[in-house]
């Protein structure tokens, strides 16, 4: 039987997706299109198998403050595999106790202000991502597209690292190594994301 590893965490970004917003540009608040938008990882079995998973349950803000958030429901997991799924809700986040993976950021506005629409930038920076009760900060390089004047797109340039011992996550990724059979499982896992945000209001001060 086939087992994956977790992560985020997110978070992604999640996980990180969020911080690459910008809040002062003309309309004040940013609101996560989820439907538009999203976020996998990928687990790495018997150091050579590779497998993606998906997490749909994603909501997230930019407020006119500047601080933004990213929550990835971890009971969405998508594995391919329901008993997979079960088991990695169960085994591994352990959702009972901790729902959700969480993002953090404090925008710096004047980064991203004043992009025109069809215009990109490319962030260096990190955030803080809030998974299995441990926050640590994470780094990610982002690109952050001004689609028109009420969306922004929001992309990983390549995946963020998350370090699963970082989160009190490798005692659930050996259980389930041992449930599944398997040699191994990494425990650095990649997440990927593609964000679509909507300006909140009709854009006027």
């Amino acid at each position: 039987m086939k087992r994956f590893v977790p992560t985020l965490a997110l978070a992604s970004a999640l996980l990180a997706p969020l911080w690459a917003l910008p809040a002062s540009a003309g309309t004040g608040s940013w609101t996560l299109d989820a439907d538009a938008s999203s976020l996998s990882v990928v687990s790495i079995k018997n150091n050579s198998i590779a497998e993606v998973h998906r997490f749909p349950d994603l909501s997230g803000s930019i407020g006119a403050d500047g601080e933004a958030t990213l929550s990835i429901g971890l009971d969405s997991v998508q594995t391919g595999i329901g008993i997979r799924d079960k088991r990695m809700r169960e085994m591994l986040f352990e959702t009972g106790r901790f729902a959700s993976a969480t993002v953090t950021l404090a925008v710096d506005a004047d980064m991203v202000d004043g992009l025109a629409a069809g215009e990109q930038r490319k962030l260096d920076t990190e955030a803080a991502l809030d998974l299995h009760g441990a926050s640590k900060r994470v780094p990610a390089t982002l690109h952050v597209t001004r689609l028109d004047d009420a969306r922004l797109f929001v992309t990983s340039e390549q995946p963020v690292l998350v370090d699963a011992g970082s989160f009190a996550l490798v005692e659930g990724i050996d259980a389930l190594r041992k449930v599944a059979g398997l040699q191994a499982i990494g425990s650095m896992v990649p997440v990927s994301f593609a964000l679509n945000f909507v300006a909140d209001g009709d854009g006027t001060e």
